[in-house]
């Protein structure tokens, strides 16, 4: 089916849009969405609603921007979206793009949105950890993941050099 968004005419499948029985923080009156790729923004995606033509948010996969990002999801929630298969959910974070500065561009690691995938039902989870805030620099995660990233292979590189030694 065809809907009209903020990104243009696009064609979703009904199988793909996902259902927020409590919609989201500050757009609880939509509950239907699903989540478009378009290959000009890639790796960012649009949350777009198929209820109001005027409502897509870009997201991101937040262990892009974030490797060692972390979150439990809470019982209530599990029972709310019926999972069973934790490797059957994808999650994204709502990034803020500013028109004038790309140097601004900040994800909300605080509020994830979290979708079952084997069922297509969805929610934004508001997180209570000190560390992710609603406003992160894309550009500072990223520097930040590369860090963690290297520091790791390092460590391993130190550890297999020694396992070397001792044959």
């Amino acid at each position: 089916m065809k809907y009209k968004t903020k990104i243009g005419e696009v064609e979703i499948i009904e199988t793909d849009i996902v259902l927020f029985e409590k919609g989201i923080p500050g757009f609880e009156h939509l509950k239907k969405f699903a989540v478009f790729s378009v290959e000009d923004t890639a790796p960012i995606q649009w949350f777009l609603s198929v209820e109001d033509s005027n409502t897509a948010l870009p997201v991101l996969d937040p262990w892009l921007v974030r490797k060692d990002y972390y979150f439990d999801v809470p019982k209530e929630t599990i029972n709310l979206l019926e999972i069973k298969n934790r490797e059957r959910l994808l999650t994204c974070c709502i990034v803020r793009i500013p028109s004038n500065d790309n140097e601004e561009i900040t994800v909300n690691l605080a509020a994830p949105i979290i979708i079952n995938l084997d069922n297509s039902k969805g929610t934004q989870l508001i997180l209570d950890i000190p560390e992710y805030d609603l406003r992160h620099s894309l550009i500072k995660e990223i520097e930040r993941s590369k860090k963690l990233v290297q520091s790791k292979n390092s460590r391993e590189e130190s550890k297999n050099a020694g396992s070397e030694q001792k044959k």
